[in-house]
């Protein structure tokens, strides 16, 4: 195994934010990488999410946190509410208590950050690179791509997200992301169309749990409101399914299942601009993430429903540890990756659940059911929700105080 971390080389498969955030925590250890990304560069691709504190405070580590909080929306708290607009919980997003509050914003706006801060470091990233399959022995990793290239390096990280290549190609045998039994829609709209819109709701999370399902909302990109809907369905779509829409047929689908919910909820479906429509999925247990010179991370090696709100904060855990691992092991990856999966598998598999659980809470109730769940949200939440958000939030490396594997350097 290479000592010098000067000459130890990272392949990366993935540009996605776990992929980018690992680059920048090598370059920063002085450890040297190469970024191989399937996909064409593309502006404006994706939806939204809420990076969460602890996700906050690995960007802070890379000195990009003030750009995504210019970029996106500071969310300072969590308002649940029924289909009639009645506020039934409220409970802080941690906001400075853990460090950097949370931050909602597009995941393109999150892109382009990370990706402008790899130009500037002049960190290399090929694009339209698909991983073919992946040959190790004793001395490197090659990776082989579907244009007929390769690529050699010490170790491949894979960060290729649910989808997972590496992981496909590394335990073939292995469980695939399960489909959680809901569809999940999404969009955009501007908030220059939303007049008079509640300004109490603009640097807040916003949950409604109506009697035809759940909806979400939340400012986003600063003069965007994003939105989102979990909508329980049995039978999972396929790809084709959920790409063959028009703009129109989604906004109609949604005011026919949200009509009558409070206001902003129609005005937000009524003047959406551009909508997203995926199946939702999760990884329960990958018994483990690497094998010999290849490690996953991220969704790649766990998967995490959007219900957990975590999925990129975990990524960006993911890539600050293991480049503290590669840097303090001098590139000892045995060590490093033997660590890494013994720290953060409980972490991430406690989420994984957590995310499974919240699911259950958003399906379509009877009145009477619903009432029942509105009577305990609004006496559970004031007592254990900021409590509950705490063992999630508090989580911070230190990239100063580096953790030692047993076996040592």
């Amino acid at each position: 195994m290479t000592s010098n971390s000067n000459s130890f080389h990272v392949l990366i498969a993935g540009g996605g934010i776990g992929g980018l955030a690992l680059a920048l925590f090598l370059k920063k250890a002085g450890i040297s990488c190469c970024i191989y990304e399937a996909f064409p560069y593309k502006e404006g691709a994706g939806g939204g999410f809420n990076i969460a504190p602890n996700g906050m405070n690995v960007l802070a580590a890379l000195g990009l946190a003030e750009r995504v909080k210019e970029k996106g929306t500071i969310t300072r708290d969590h308002v649940l509410r029924n289909g009639n607009g009645k506020i039934l919980a409220r409970m802080s997003n941690g906001n400075s208590k853990y460090g950097e509050p949370g931050v909602t914003l597009s995941r393109a706006a999150l892109y382009d950050v990370m990706t402008a801060e790899i130009f500037s470091q002049d960190i290399p990233i090929f694009y339209e690179k698909r991983l073919q399959d992946i040959y190790q022995d004793d001395r490197q990793v090659t990776i082989y791509f579907s244009d007929g290239s390769n690529a050699t390096g010490d170790i491949l990280v894979g960060a290729d997200g649910v989808h997972s290549r590496t992981r496909g190609i590394l335990f073939p045998q292995g469980p695939a992301p399960a489909y959680i039994g809901i569809v999940n829609v999404g969009g955009f709209t501007p908030l220059s169309a939303i007049e008079g819109f509640p300004e109490h709701d603009v640097n807040s999370l916003n949950y409604t749990f109506g009697p035809n399902g759940f909806f979400g909302y939340s400012v986003a990109d600063k003069d965007t409101v994003m939105w989102w809907s979990n909508l329980p369905q049995i039978k999972e779509m396929t790809r084709e399914e959920l790409q063959q829409f028009s703009l129109e047929s989604i906004k109609a689908e949604m005011l026919n299942t949200y009509r009558g919910y409070h206001d902003p909820v129609e005005r937000l479906i009524l003047n959406t601009e551009k909508v997203l429509r995926l199946n939702m999925v999760d990884i329960q247990s990958l018994p483990v993430w690497h094998r010999q010179r290849v490690m996953l991370i991220g969704d790649a090696a766990h998967a995490v429903s959007p219900n957990a709100g975590q999925g990129a904060a975990m990524a960006l855990e993911d890539a600050m540890y293991l480049a503290m691992l590669l840097r303090v092991t001098r590139g000892a990856y045995g060590s490093a990756f033997a660590k890494f999966e013994a720290d953060r598998k409980p972490r991430v598999e406690k989420i994984v659940a957590e995310g499974r659980r919240r699911g259950t809470d958003k399906k379509i109730l009877t009145p009477f059911q619903a009432k029942i769940r509105d009577m305990m949200i609004r006496i559970f939440v004031p007592l254990f929700g900021e409590k509950g958000l705490h063992w999630l939030y508090r989580y911070k490396l230190d990239w100063e105080q580096p953790p030692l594997p047993e076996n040592g350097i």
